[in-house]
C-alpha cells in the first residue's frame, strides 16, 4: 500500500523516493492502519543514534504530514543540528522547510520564501536519500487522530 501523499502543485520537488520511504516506514511499524481512515497526522523521526554534538554524525530530520480533503500534504521537513558545546549543547532547527507558512530558513538566517529554497531542497534531499539508504538512521512515528 502505498501511503496517498500529494505532491501536484508542491512548490518543492518532492521525489517519489521520499515519499516511498514515507509510506513503507508506516506500513513497516503499523501494517493493518488506513491512513485515510485512522489518522490525521503522522510524524516521522530519523535519527542516528550516534550523533553528538561531541562525536558529530548524521543530522536527525523531523518531517510531518497532515491529511487533506484527497490524501495526506507536506507540513514541514526540518532537520537539526546541535549548538552550543558540552553540557551547554542542544539540539535546534539547521534547516527547515516549511509548507504550511510557506517559508524556509536556515540558521542564522533569516527566512525566504520556500519557492525560493529549490536548490536547497534538492541539495537536502538528494544527501538525505543516500543516508536512508546507508541506513544510518532509525526511525519512530508520532500518529495523530481525531480522538
Amino acid at each position: 500500500m502505498k501511503l496517498p501523499i500529494i505532491t501536484d502543485g508542491c512548490v518543492l520537488p518532492v521525489s517519489d523516493q521520499m515519499i516511498q520511504i514515507l509510506s513503507s516506514e508506516l506500513f513497516a511499524a503499523h501494517p493493518s492502519i488506513n491512513p485515510t481512515l485512522d489518522l490525521t497526522a503522522i510524524t516521522f523521526n530519523f535519527r542516528d543514534p550516534n550523533y553528538s554534538a561531541v562525536q558529530g554524525g548524521y543530522h536527525p530530520v523531523e518531517i510531518r504530514i497532515s491529511r487533506c480533503s484527497s490524501g495526506f500534504q507536506l507540513d514541514y521537513i526540518t532537520d537539526f543540528s546541535f549548538v552550543g558545546s558540552g553540557w551547554d549543547s542542544e539540539l535546534a532547527k539547521d534547516i527547515d522547510f516549511d509548507f504550511e507558512s510557506g517559508t524556509s530558513e536556515i540558521r542564522y538566517c533569516r527566512p525566504i520564501p520556500i519557492s525560493g529554497a529549490d536548490d536547497l531542497f534538492r541539495m537536502f534531499q538528494d544527501n538525505f536519500l543516500a543516508y536512508y539508504k546507508m541506513e544510518v538512521f532509525t526511525v519512530e512515528l508520532a500518529l495523530e487522530t481525531d480522538d
